[in-house]
């Protein structure tokens, strides 16, 4: 199951420690002016030691493009593009080679696979997630020509809340005020010396979506949204409206009886199907299951021991997140036009 979308198709593939990790784009319109350096900018987002507040692993996340565009435009056939893995410290993870992080897929992949790559996780890393940016730029960048535009911010990381109005929109993208920055480094670097992780929130909202993506009962628009996000690792709750105890009100905007809303607490979606509002998501990442504190766990004989996880991991993933959150939303996005025929090319 390394493949998802429906008439626009991604193949990720490789490891946290492998050679290299990337992506196969299958099904994307010929002939569109594609720029690595602006893809290159999605996979900055989420690079490693960007920051204080991500691991310190050293990764240059260096785009290389394969096949698939030929004088900067993309030539409908399959786009092969990789990065290459530079900053693996596998040895880190030699110590528990046979021991299960608790909270984490070591348990589960080994049940199911009676084997698996103990190094950084392997597939179930966080480095994957790489893979899935790689599509984001050729998504949003279409959609935003189509008058739809994906933005998110972070709503909370542990016990921090930040407003909406403590973000800056630049360049259509939402960055932290300066003051409420440094509270947060603050705050990770506490995580980082007492050995803890933290949780973050992140809200995407999806303005210029047209009425009627989505269809009744199995493939509803939230259905489809929640798939993929769900799909991203230390992802663990969705939840899509303002408020949504409460219903939309409906109000006659004129004479020609058109009709729309009072409020938005649905979130844009009703009945599983747009109406033409804005999609508003709330998406809760779990605090990281790798961190350098002793704890109680089993190994792969099932005895208890004390294990003690060496390396470097982000004291907080949803931080590098958002790129990675607006990828899977365009990829819905963009495959439900297509199924609806909203394209006119």
């Amino acid at each position: 199951m390394n493949k998802y979308g429906n008439f626009i198709k991604i193949t990720t593939f490789g490891e946290s420690h492998g050679i290299f990790i990337g992506s196969v784009l299958d099904g994307f319109f010929s002939n569109y002016i594609i720029s690595e350096k602006e893809i290159q900018k999605e996979l900055n987002l989420r690079k490693p030691f960007t920051s204080l507040f991500s691991t310190q692993r050293k990764e240059l996340d260096k785009l290389k493009i394969i096949t698939g565009i030929y004088k900067k435009k993309t030539t409908g056939a399959p786009i092969l593009m990789i990065i290459k893995n530079n900053d693996k410290k596998s040895y880190d993870y030699k110590n528990i080679s046979l021991n299960f992080r608790p909270g984490h897929a070591d348990y589960t992949y080994f049940k199911k696979y009676k084997y698996r790559d103990y190094r950084g996780g392997g597939r179930s890393s966080a480095r994957e997630t790489a893979c899935r940016v790689l599509s984001n730029f050729f998504f949003k960048n279409f959609l935003y020509k189509k008058g739809i535009l994906i933005r998110s911010y972070i709503k909370k990381v542990g016990i921090i809340y930040f407003n909406f109005k403590n973000w800056n929109l630049i360049n259509n993208r939402f960055f932290l005020n300066i003051f409420f920055l440094n509270e947060l480094k603050e705050y990770i670097i506490y995580c980082k010396n007492s050995c803890n992780s933290s949780s973050a929130e992140i809200i995407s909202i999806i303005n210029g979506s047209p009425s009627g993506l989505g269809n009744p009962i199995y493939s509803k628009i939230n259905s489809l949204l929640s798939n993929l996000i769900m799909s991203i690792n230390a992802v663990k709750s969705i939840e899509f409206g303002i408020n949504y105890k409460n219903k939309n009100s409906f109000i006659i905007k004129d004479e020609i009886c058109k009709n729309g809303f009072f409020s938005n607490n649905n979130g844009g979606i009703l009945g599983g199907i747009t109406n033409g509002q804005p999609i508003i998501l709330k998406i809760i990442f779990k605090p990281t299951s790798s961190t350098s504190k002793k704890i109680r766990t089993i190994n792969e004989k099932y005895l208890n021991i004390i294990s003690q996880t060496y390396g470097r991991h982000d004291p907080c993933v949803g931080l590098r997140a958002i790129p990675v959150v607006e990828s899977m939303i365009s990829t819905v996005i963009i495959n439900e036009l297509i199924r609806n025929e909203y394209f006119i090319r």
